[in-house]
Order: structure tokens, then sequence, then C-alpha cells
């Protein structure tokens, strides 16, 4: 389960959740996989993609519950988006970028921010993904293409 604790806390993270929920909800996630070990079908699905399915539907259950208003974190890892040879004046532009794309994010509704999640953060094949999300692969790529002009257009890019 170590392997998975990383990126299930990145996942989560970048749905919005502090670090202590984003714990939490991980914490919730493998004790649900290990009460539910024997209905996992190796046949169907990795074992990862089984388990971020859990944490989707809880993420996805908690957001609800909480009304949606959770910050967007990127957990341990944030996007390296500062050069180490950019002026000052470049730094403080990145940063600002980097703020108005969370700002953005925010704005998405869970299972946007879901479905980006899975693609960027965790870099996971669109059949995964559409395991992970219940749906086809036809469907990840067009909700992923809905969700990136959405954003495009909140950014003016």
């Amino acid at each position: 389960m170590e392997r998975y604790q990383r990126p299930l806390f990145s996942y989560l993270g970048r749905m919005g959740f502090s670090q202590a929920q984003a714990e939490d909800l991980a914490q919730e996630t493998f004790i649900r996989a290990w009460q539910h070990l024997g209905q996992y079908d190796a046949h169907r699905a990795e074992f990862s993609t089984w388990l971020f399915t859990i944490a989707r539907r809880l993420a996805l259950n908690e957001l609800e519950r909480a009304g949606n208003r959770l910050e967007t974190h990127w957990g341990e890892d944030p996007p390296d988006v500062a050069s180490h040879d950019a002026t000052p004046l470049e730094h403080t532009e990145q940063h600002e970028q980097q703020r108005r794309l969370q700002a953005a994010l925010k704005r998405l509704p869970p299972r946007e921010r879901s479905l980006l999640a899975l693609a960027y953060s965790q870099g996971l094949d669109m059949q995964a993904i559409a395991h992970i999300e219940g749906c086809s692969v036809g469907a990840v790529k067009t909700r992923l293409h809905r969700a990136r002009e959405q954003l495009r257009h909140w950014l003016g890019a």
C-alpha cells in the first residue's frame, strides 16, 4: 500500500483537499480496499485503477457533502513553474500564472477536476481514466477537451 500512498495524496490534493483531509480520505480508501479486496478482479483493471476508483468515489462524496467549498492544493509536489534563471519579474509573473490556474481549477466542477488530476498529475492512460470515471474512452476525451477549453476561456489563453 505504501507505493500507492503518495499518488493518492497527490490526486486528493489536486481534487481540493488539505493535507489532513487527503490523509483521512487516503486512509479510508485503503480501509475500503481491504474490506472489499475479495471483489477486486485483476482481469478487469489494475489494482491502482481499482484503488483510484474507490478514492474518486470517496472524494466526490466528500466534495458534495462540503458543498464544493474546498481549496485546490497541489499536494507535496507542486508544479515547478519557476525557472532558476528567471528574473524577479519573471518569477512574479509565473507565480501569478500559477495562482490564476489554481483559481480556475477551483471553479471547475469536482468531476472535471478529478479527470484533470488523473490525466495530468497521475499520468494515467485514457483507458484507466475511463475505468475510474465509469465512462467510455470517448467520453473521457470529450470531457478533457471541454475542461481544457473552459480553463482556456477563464484564463484568457
